[in-house]
């Protein structure tokens, strides 16, 4: 491969992964048809060993994008990517469709990540494509919680009373560092950037079994090391919504999202080779032109931008995620 082979605009291969709290929700929002059944997450760009993304389109279809970050590097991902990262794409990708709760769970930070599993911790964000009128998302504690009572809130089935509850709805975004205990309600359909890791400890599932009728495993050991038990504690931003578009609607240390809300305009995205940018439309249809490619994309569908383009811009009608480090 060489740099002149690389697309300026990339799109991968969704990867469904079915489980029992998923839907039907994310092929819809597509206007996709598959055979997979309690589709709860759609991976759509992601580096993690074992469930790599791959190219669906161009002169390099079915390349690995571990190979493509090998490859070209800083030309893909982006000078302080490499700097920061090396030759790895940091960000795991999804869409999620909560046709039932899912399990209260908390993500380590970097430190213990590190210590116990040899990779890197999980902070997220998401955003509300659409939501039930009686949706909820459960994030951060409403009432104190000690590491020595954890226990018996999780016995007496009383955890849920003390972690934060709010109505969801389309537009919202969350951010939930790592440490933050947190649960998707039933009802919501949700557009989720997160660090390149799948370590989740498993809090409290409701009393749930797997399909075996076995009840699914906790973590409890491990979440009282990883959770944050500082209480209050603001997280921003929390269910806040934009009216406009707006850039840095999410800012953190691991990546940054910008909202973009076009209404038959259009709209220049930073292009300062520090960084590739992700771009997920979660309603209507955006055409993307980045440098002299040009794609349209339709709800439900991501593309990887290059950290070499030159200029980028996006218009039509709908909304979009941009996301960067």
């Amino acid at each position: 491969m060489t740099t002149k082979q690389l697309d300026k605009i990339l799109t991968f291969a969704p990867q469904y992964k079915s489980v029992i709290w998923g839907g039907n929700r994310i092929s819809e929002l597509k206007g996709d048809s598959h055979d997979t059944v309690s589709i709860g997450e759609s991976w759509e760009i992601s580096a993690l060993e074992g469930h790599e993304s791959v190219l669906d389109d161009g002169p390099l279809k079915g390349t690995k994008i571990s190979e493509l970050a090998e490859t070209f590097g800083a030309k893909l991902l982006g000078q302080t990517v490499v700097e920061r990262y090396g030759n790895k794409f940091p960000l795991l990708i999804k869409l999620i469709d909560a046709r039932d709760i899912l399990s209260l769970q908390v993500h380590p930070n970097d430190s213990i990540a590190q210590k116990k599993h040899n990779a890197r911790g999980k902070s997220e964000m998401w955003y509300i494509i659409d939501a039930r009128q009686d949706s909820r998302i459960f994030c951060g504690l409403a009432a104190p919680l000690s590491p020595e009572s954890l226990d018996s809130h999780i016995d007496n089935k009383s955890i849920m009373d003390v972690v934060a509850t709010y109505r969801s709805r389309a537009g919202q975004f969350y951010f939930i560092p790592a440490g933050t205990i947190h649960s998707i309600g039933a009802g919501n359909l949700i557009a989720e950037v997160q660090d390149s890791s799948d370590i989740t400890y498993r809090v409290y599932d409701h009393d749930r079994t797997d399909a075996d009728g076995r009840p699914r495993q906790l973590h409890i050991d491990q979440a009282r090391e990883a959770i944050d038990f500082t209480f209050p504690k603001d997280l921003e931003p929390t269910a806040s919504v934009f009216e406009s578009s707006t850039l840095r609607a999410v800012r953190s240390e691991h990546f940054e999202v910008d909202y973009f809300k076009i209404d038959g305009t259009s709209a220049r995205l930073n292009t300062d080779h520090k960084s590739f940018t992700v771009i997920i439309v979660t309603n209507g249809s955006i055409t993307i032109k980045a440098d002299d490619a040009r794609k349209t994309l339709t709800a439900g569908h991501t593309a990887l931008i290059p950290a070499c383009v030159e200029h980028l811009t996006i218009e039509g009608c709908g909304i979009a995620l941009a996301s960067h480090i």
